[in-house]
Order: structure tokens, then sequence, then C-alpha cells
């Protein structure tokens, strides 16, 4: 059995309808690396993250997180080990209209067993102030610019400190600045707990900063 932290194993998922495929051979993130995601729209990308995260399940293969087997878990069981164990960042964000960007932070605790303690609280503050935004804790997401609340959405997926964090995109609306402050954050979870770390992104400036690099147009003709 390998120990990587998560391992796709002969993955294949097929869109309704079947305009899309994606089959993946073999593909490893081991505990503590840095891997960014790359590929032109439509190769894939956000349905690799959904895949990992147990959000879908592929048609044929094995996804396996942590030593768990996700393709043998029912909904539910996914869900609930995604909100304890997966920082997961969606490319469009899924803030929930009625919270505060406070509240939207803490959700993972509010919908799972996990314990709303005052250290947790002190640590959202925190990586709000970190992100710029501790100022803006009381705003709704309306009341917050699309980095603002791409922000808000990266403190919520760093929160519960993961083993595992998935980043669609989460630099996409922010000036090269903010975006390293994001990446440093990131990076520092990663360093600090031995969390795995995948990031689809589009800025190929930033890419020697990671461990490696998964081009998925080419993993995927590599393995077609």
């Amino acid at each position: 059995m390998s120990d990587a932290l998560v391992e796709l194993d002969r993955v294949r998922f097929v869109y309704p309808g079947g305009e899309f495929a994606l089959h993946l051979e073999h593909l490893e993130l081991a505990a503590g690396e840095k891997v960014a995601c790359i590929g032109p729209s439509g190769s894939g990308k956000t349905t690799l993250v959904n895949l990992i995260a147990g959000i879908t399940v592929p048609e044929t293969g094995r996804v396996r997180v942590g030593g768990d087997e996700l393709t043998k878990f029912d909904e539910g069981c996914r869900r609930a080990r995604r909100v304890d164990r997966v920082g997961l960042v969606f490319q469009q964000l899924e803030l929930l209209h009625y919270l505060s960007a406070l509240d939207n932070i803490l959700l993972p605790f509010r919908v799972s067993a996990l314990p709303l303690t005052a250290a947790v609280r002190h640590r959202a503050h925190g990586l709000a102030e970190a992100m710029g935004i501790g100022h803006l804790l009381a705003r709704p997401p309306a009341r917050l610019s699309q980095g603002e609340r791409q922000r808000v959405a990266l403190c919520r997926a760093l929160v519960t400190e993961p083993e595992l964090i998935l980043a669609d995109e989460p630099t996409g609306n922010l000036d090269p600045d903010t975006a390293g402050v994001i990446l440093d954050l990131l990076f520092a979870q990663v360093e600090r707990s031995g969390a795995a770390l995948l990031m689809v992104t589009h800025d190929h400036a930033i890419l020697h900063r990671f461990d490696r690099t998964i081009d998925l147009r080419t993993l995927l003709e590599r393995h077609a």
C-alpha cells in the first residue's frame, strides 16, 4: 500500500452526456508537499479537485486520502470527512450570504462535531488579520469586494488546520502583493502541520514556489 496522503489509481470520471471525460492512470500527493496544477480551461482541473475532495466520485477507479478509500464511502461520510480534514477553497467561493465574514470562516465548526473553542476563534481572527480583512469580519459577503470574499474563503479553508488543502484559483482576483501573502499563509500551514497542498492556478509566475507542477493536459495526453 502506498504511503502517499492522496492517491488516485485508474480513475475515470465522465460528466452526464459524455461531453468530458477525465482519465488518470495514477497520481499521488505526499504529506507536506506543495503541488501546483495547471492546464487550459476545460482540461479537468476543478474536476480533479472535486474527486480528491470527495464531492464527486469516479465512474471507475480508486481515490484514497489519508488512508481512507473515498470511493467506498457514502455521500454523508465523504462530506463529514471533508469538513473535518480538508481545507477547500472553491472556485466560486461558496460563502453564505446571510452570515458575516467571521461566521463564514467558522462555518466548518458549525456544521460538524469540531469543537468551537476560544482558541479556534483566536485562530480565525489571526488568519483574518494576516490576510488584511480583520476589520471586515462583521460584514456579510455582499459588502465585501471579490478579493475580500476570496480571502474569507481562504481563512475558512485554513481555520480547521486540515491535513489536505485543495485550492481552486485562490489568488485569481488578488493583486500580486496580496497573492504573495496568501501563498505565504498556505505554505506556512503546510510546513506547520505537514499538510499537503494542491493548488489550481493559471499564474505561471508563481510556479517556482511549489515543489512540483502537474500539467493536467500533459498528464492526460500521456495516459490517453
